[in-house]
């Protein structure tokens, strides 16, 4: 039986609606969890954002999906992640039916403006879609990706028209000229150069060679007779678009320029930086006309808003509303995280520390919100992310390492009571003993070191690993009675030392490729280690006498991170291809693989009575899964 035609056009209304209005829920980042989690914490990292062609609304691009903003509000309308990646890219087109997100997985997804319906996919990029933009009629898309080709799309039909070769390396940006006749495309590292090719013909227009480093945002005139670029030298450019000749050389920022957009009007450029500025300019005079400052840290992506008054611009953590005219900040909206590679459950289970780019976020497990985040002064630097965090056994203390440094905070407060010094080592691993006096963690010279937390002394040093300059110790862990650690390492062999007397009691060989994690059973009688992407096994041992007791196939990736469940009866372990595994450590057989991350696992937790696992992710999420109700007795 056929619905009357007004039926079917109540649907979609409704549907409309629905996308564009949002829902009634309370925590918009517990929207679409997959099977089997129970929380989600965090939003992701945001890599683009873009207006809807009415400026109602903005599309931001973030590490777990696309998310739908109110433009006036901020508030979260709506989640898209049926395209189950990392989106990098974004672009609406001109008449606003269509939006088209990029993903790392080098797929395309083509989404209905108005309801958030997938309307279709195109797949060709063998790796991430960095940029993307549709011709001014809206039948062409172009895409670049850093697999270095310039691809060329067929709308309506979903077919690819032209691959377009040149450039050497990454690709960052795209954009069409406003006649539809020229595509200029910009090259990132191992390339940096700006391209101009022939949109019909697909040749090779016109190589600018002023470029002198990688270029990281283009963008046309509205007249099409300037073409504006955005570079790592802290530079803005701005280029005759038919001549190539440089008409403007901005400068202002103090490290990448990541962004840049011309006004409606064609009055005013706006460029966003790595140094967390936003300038304004003005292109008949090349002079600074305005500063807009609010973001911590860099600045990724920026749009005006099709009427020119307001402007949105992305940070990796935050979302930032401006008004135009004034300058003023209207609103910033948070909730989103970058770099969460690490996660630790707290002994009375309410709260959650992870590891960020910027310090050590608090999370309250039954709220979902984080509570706090502790920032030592050297996190400021963009390369020292945590690597690794740990709670005091008894709660009191968190301990958190980065590039080279350790932390003790105080659990509650968040002040610093203590800082150790690690080395030049690119990562530092940390694990309490468990009796809480002493913290391990790993420093210069491929060593270990004990360090007493009453006196702030070194104890200990364990010594053994390799001592090559690319080497590193990649994991610690305690046994459960305290007199062994272990220490995993690039050399691709876990030690194992009496922690009494600092000797080495085992060396354990058998892996063929780095080591990225090591965890000893609850009873203390196995300890297992996971081995890189060209090993791809967990292997058992018996810490005791250094017996190697046998393999868990593991498949295809990577292993991350390895855990034991309370009562040892689980063995669960992480992936470089974004997935759980939850393994039967006494028959070794694998009972389940969680799904649900878009990008590496690097971390595990158990909640202290076994029934809850936290896992956290390249994709700047902590999922929780909850294993005594949901995942094992599906």
């Amino acid at each position: 039986m056929k619905m009357p035609y007004f039926f079917i056009c109540f649907l979609f209304v409704v549907a409309s609606v629905l996308f564009i209005s949002g829902t009634a829920a309370a925590d918009s980042t517990q929207w679409k969890l997959p099977e089997g989690a129970i929380a989600r914490l965090g939003k992701g990292a945001i890599y683009d954002v873009q207006y809807f062609r009415d400026g109602s609304r903005i599309a931001v691009a973030s590490s777990i999906g696309v998310w739908i903003h109110d433009a006036q509000t901020g508030e979260v309308l709506a989640l898209l992640n049926e395209q189950q990646d990392r989106i990098f890219s974004l672009a609406v087109t001109p008449d606003g039916t269509v939006f088209a997100s990029g993903g790392d997985a080098g797929r395309i997804f083509l989404w209905d403006a108005d309801t958030g319906q997938h309307k279709r996919t195109f797949t060709g990029h063998t790796n991430g879609v960095t940029s993307l933009a549709f011709s001014p009629d809206g039948k062409l898309l172009a895409s670049v990706s850093y697999d270095t080709t310039v691809r060329l799309w067929d709308v309506q039909r979903g077919e690819l028209l032209k691959t377009l070769t040149g450039h050497t390396g990454y690709i960052h940006c795209v954009t069409f000229s406003p006649d539809g006749n020229t595509l200029a495309s910009g090259g990132g590292a191992m390339d940096e150069k700006l391209l101009l090719w022939d949109v019909h013909t697909g040749e090779r227009l016109q190589t600018v060679t002023e470029e002198i480093d990688m270029i990281n945002s283009l963008d046309y005139s509205p007249g099409g007779n300037l073409l504006a670029s955005g570079s790592d030298d802290e530079t803005v450019r701005v280029w005759d678009a038919h001549t190539g000749e440089l008409y403007h050389t901005l400068r202002g920022h103090t490290w990448f320029v990541q962004a840049v957009a011309f006004s409606p009007d064609g009055q005013t450029l706006i460029s966003g930086g790595a140094d967390g500025s936003i300038f304004m300019w003005d292109l008949h005079t090349g002079q600074l006309m305005n500063a807009l400052m609010a973001h911590p840290y860099k600045v990724f992506s920026v749009a005006y808003s099709p009427d020119g008054e307001t402007l949105v611009s992305v940070g990796r953590d935050e979302i930032c509303l401006w008004d135009v005219q004034s300058g003023q900040l209207l609103k910033m909206v948070r909730g989103y995280r970058s770099w969460t590679g690490t996660v630790a459950y707290s002994p009375d289970a309410n709260r959650l520390a992870s590891g960020g780019s910027d310090g050590v976020y608090i999370w309250d497990v039954h709220s979902k919100q984080d509570l706090q985040t502790f920032i030592a002064d050297v996190t400021h630097h963009p390369h020292y992310e945590i690597t690794s965090v740990a709670f005091s056994p008894n709660g009191g203390t968190i301990a958190s390492g980065n590039r080279g440094y350790v932390y003790l905070w105080d659990a509650r407060s968040g002040l610093q009571l203590k800082n150790f010094k690690a080395g030049p080592p690119p990562r530092t691993y940390i694990e309490y003993s468990p009796d809480g006096t002493t913290l391990a963690f790993s420093g210069r010279n491929n060593s270990i070191y004990l360090a007493d937390l009453k006196t702030g002394e070194i104890k200990k040093t364990l010594v053994g690993h390799t001592n090559k300059s690319k080497t590193e110790i990649t994991s610690v862990a305690y046994s459960p009675d305290g007199n062994l650690l272990a220490g995993g390492s690039d050399d691709n062999r876990v030690r194992i030392w009496h922690t009494q007397t600092g000797q080495l009691a085992h060396i354990l060989v058998g892996h063929t490729d780095r080591i990225h994690s090591v965890a000893f059973s609850p009873g203390g009688e196995t300890i297992v280690s996971g081995g890189g992407r060209n090993d791809r096994t967990i292997r058992l041992w018996d810490p005791r006498t250094g017996k190697f007791l046998g393999t868990l196939a593991s498949g295809t990736s990577g292993i991350y991170a390895l855990a034991y469940s309370p009562d040892g009866k689980i063995l669960a372990s992480t992936y470089s291809n974004a997935t759980v595994g939850l393994w039967d450590p006494h028959t070794r057989e694998l009972l389940k693989t969680l799904t649900g991350h878009t990008s590496s696992v690097s971390g595990l937790t158990y909640s202290p009575d076994g029934k809850i696992l936290a896992s956290s992710s390249g994709d700047d999420t902590i999922l929780l899964w909850d294993l005594a109700t949901t995942v094992l007795n599906q």
